[in-house]
C-alpha cells in the first residue's frame, strides 16, 4: 500500500515538474520532482527497516507458506515489476531513480518468493523467506540512502558537486580579456540543472558592447555546463562604479 501511494505520488510529481517558470515558481517545478524523491526515500527506508524487523522475528518462528499459491503470484509479480522497470529506466533523475529503487524492490522481492517457493515443493525450510527478505532490503537499504544524501543535500543548496569553480575561472580568464573571477555562489535547481552567481572583474576601460560580448559568451560557456540560470556581476578593476547585473533564465 505505501508502495502504491508512493508511486502515484511519484507520477504526479513528475508530470508537475515538467511545468515552466511562472510568476509563482520563477525557477520552474523540477524541485516538485527532488519532493517527490525525498518521500520515497523516506518511505523505502521506513518500509525495509520494517521488513528486517519482522523478517528477524520470524527467523525464531518460521511460519508456513503454501508454494503453490506463491509460484503463480511470483511469476506475475516479476512480469509487471519487470515491464514498468524496463520502461522508467529510460527516464534520468533522483525521482526515476527512487522509483526505479521501489520497483527493484518488489522484483527482487518476487523473485526471492518463487525462489522460495520452489524449494519449498521439496524441503520445508520456511526460515529461506526471511533470510532473502533480509537480504533484500539490506541492498535496497544500501541504493536509497546513497541517492537520499544526494536529493537531501539539493534541499540544502550545497555548490553543485559537478560545477568546479577553479576549472570555470580559469576558462574564463583564459578565453576572455578579464582581470578576475570571484565570489562565486551557486546550488541545484534538481540534479541536473543549476543556478550558479559570479562577479567578473573586467578593465576599466572596458566598453558596453565588450561587455555583451562577454556576456553572450559566458552564457553559452555555463549552458554547455548545465547552468539554466545564472546571474553575472561586471564590475571595473578599480570597483568604483556600480556592478551591471545580467540574470539570464533560459
Amino acid at each position: 500500500f505505501g508502495d502504491s501511494l508512493a508511486l502515484l505520488f511519484s507520477y504526479f510529481a513528475e508530470k508537475i515538474s515538467q511545468k515552466e517558470s511562472d510568476r509563482k515558481y520563477t525557477f520552474g517545478y523540477r524541485r516538485f520532482s527532488m519532493l517527490s524523491a525525498i518521500i520515497n526515500g523516506v518511505i523505502l527506508i521506513g518500509g525495509s527497516i520494517f521488513v528486517i524487523y519482522e523478517a528477524v522475528s520470524r527467523l525464531y518462528d518460521p511460519q508456513e507458506l503454501k508454494p503453490e499459491g506463491m509460484i503463480g503470484l511470483a511469476v506475475l509479480g516479476i512480469a509487471v515489476n519487470a515491464i514498468a522497470a524496463f520502461r522508467l529506466s529510460k527516464d534520468d533523475g533522483m525521482n526515476a531513480k527512487m522509483v526505479m529503487y521501489h520497483l527493484l524492490e518488489d522484483l527482487f522481492g518476487w523473485v526471492a518468493v518463487l525462489a522460495v517457493s520452489i524449494i519449498l515443493l521439496f524441503k520445508p525450510w520456511y526460515f529461506l523467506d526471511s533470510v532473502l527478505s533480509i537480504l533484500i532490503s539490506l541492498v535496497i537499504l544500501k541504493g536509497v540512502i546513497g541517492n537520499f544524501k544526494k536529493v537531501s543535500v539539493i534541499f540544502l543548496q550545497k555548490f553543485p558537486e559537478s560545477l568546479d569553480r577553479d576549472k570555470i575561472k580559469s576558462d574564463l580568464l583564459r578565453e576572455l580579456a578579464i582581470s578576475d573571477v570571484h565570489a562565486f555562489k551557486g546550488w541545484s535547481v534538481d540534479d541536473s540543472n543549476f543556478y550558479l552567481r559570479f562577479h567578473v572583474q573586467v578593465p576599466g576601460d572596458t566598453t558596453v558592447a565588450e561587455i555583451d560580448v562577454m556576456r553572450n559568451k559566458i552564457k553559452k560557456y555555463l549552458k554547455e555546463l548545465g547552468v539554466k540560470f545564472s546571474t553575472v556581476e561586471f564590475e571595473p578593476e578599480e570597483g568604483e562604479s556600480q556592478a551591471c547585473e545580467d540574470e539570464q533564465h533560459d
